[in-house]
């Protein structure tokens, strides 16, 4: 699109019908509604937005035109491909298995190098919304390939993983994550002393705590974490929001101090419904609150109201990431709008922490993919990985942890 490429594959062998795409960062989606008739193919994938292929067959070559599902009509976008020869092995076998964890079963897959000898460890850790081990088979993939093995799970409440995840507290969250760490140090192929966490978004925020805890991991890498609050990064991104879309900085400032001020009533021990009153009567009296996680007809469960998506804000994580004493990388891009990197650097790098290092890419957004904004970006680019992401990491790896 626009003289911008990005690599695609399909997989039309596997019983689950996949797409692929490194750029991406996606790897095994699954494909839909797919039909192949009269020398014709069409299939749908969704990522944020569903897209739909559509071309013709011709000998080993699938040529055509992928349509974004309620995009705008005259975005060309054109794709091909190649039949390939035979499939590619991957150099890992994936075991699936189950969890227990207190009163909850995890669904987990462990990726599995199929290289002779001890093996470095990794559990990955979710965001708050990407709750799905599916969610991370990239990163599982990534990581197999480096000579990790690797686990990835459901989060409890989510796929096959049972439990209810809004009624869980972020001590919840870091149990399972131990118990998933302690799968891994029992298993007689991993090697005991190269054994970590990686964590992306409130994965990532959790880890210090997580690490707290237990003296299992050797080291820690932070995808885009919030470093003080989930209050911070809330009032970081709804601020934000409101500011971009045509609103004054003081009406930043009032969503940034309306967070804050709902941290202040759960922390005093206020009620749910006061609580909700508060956000109720607050957007009825500055209507942009409407665009926000405190919009005026919310509705606050009672038992939800425990869980970590409330209670949770009140939760400072800035005294953990001081007392890390284990390598750890921690990763922003620059144009997160999730939470605020550059606070969140002058911030760690205030703790003068020996064993934290910090990378910070340019143009990329929360996920550490390429950010296009029209208004300051001259070039159209896709939303790809980052450069220079994953080799960095892989430095990393070999200069602290493969010492």
């Amino acid at each position: 699109m626009n003289g911008k490429t990005i690599d695609l594959s399909i997989d039309l062998n596997s019983k689950d019908k996949f797409f692929s795409s490194y750029d991406l960062m996606l790897f095994e989606q699954p494909i839909s509604n797919l039909t192949i008739k009269n020398g014709m193919i069409s299939f749908s994938v969704v990522l944020d937005v569903e897209i739909v292929f559509n071309g013709k067959i011709l000998d080993n070559e699938i040529s055509g035109i992928a349509t974004i599902n309620g995009g705008p009509p005259n975005m060309n976008i054109e794709f091909s491909l190649v039949k390939q020869a035979e499939k590619l092995v991957k150099p890992y076998s994936v075991e699936s298995l189950t969890i227990k964890s207190a009163d909850v079963s995890l669904s987990a897959d462990i990726y599995k190098p199929r290289t002779e000898g001890l093996h470095h460890a990794i559990v990955l850790l979710h965001g708050s919304s990407t709750n799905l081990k599916s969610d991370y088979i990239f990163d599982a993939d990534y990581f197999a390939k480096l000579g990790f093995e690797v686990l990835i799970f459901d989060k409890r409440g989510c796929g096959k993983s049972t439990g209810n995840y809004y009624l869980s507290s972020y001590n919840d969250l870091i149990s399972d994550a131990i118990v998933c760490l302690e799968t891994m140090y029992n298993r007689k192929s991993v090697d005991k002393n190269k054994i970590g966490f990686w964590g992306f978004s409130q994965g990532a925020m959790l880890l210090p705590k997580i690490a707290s805890k237990t003296n299992i991991p050797k080291f820690l890498i932070a995808k885009s974490p919030e470093i003080i609050s989930v209050t911070e990064a809330a009032s970081f991104s709804d601020s934000l929001r409101i500011m971009n879309s045509g609103n004054s900085e003081l009406d930043g400032q009032i969503v940034a101090e309306s967070h804050r001020t709902a941290e202040k009533m759960i922390r005093e021990g206020k009620s749910y419904n006061e609580v909700e009153i508060f956000i109720q009567q607050n957007a009825q009296q500055n209507i942009f609150m409407n665009q926000t996680g405190l919009y005026g007809n919310i509705n606050i469960d009672k038992n939800e109201f425990n869980g970590f998506y409330w209670q949770g804000r009140k939760e400072h994580f800035v005294s953990y990431w001081e007392n890390i004493n284990i390598p750890t990388l921690v990763l922003f891009g620059d144009r997160d709008s999730f939470v605020n990197a550059e606070r969140n650097i002058s911030i760690l790098k205030s703790l003068n922490g020996e064993n934290i290092e910090i990378k910070l890419f340019p143009k990329a957004n929360h996920n550490l993919k390429k950010s296009f904004n029209p208004t300051i970006d001259t070039e159209f680019d896709w939303p790809r990985i980052i450069e220079g992401y994953t080799d960095y990491v892989e430095k990393w790896i070999k200069s602290e942890i493969d010492k």
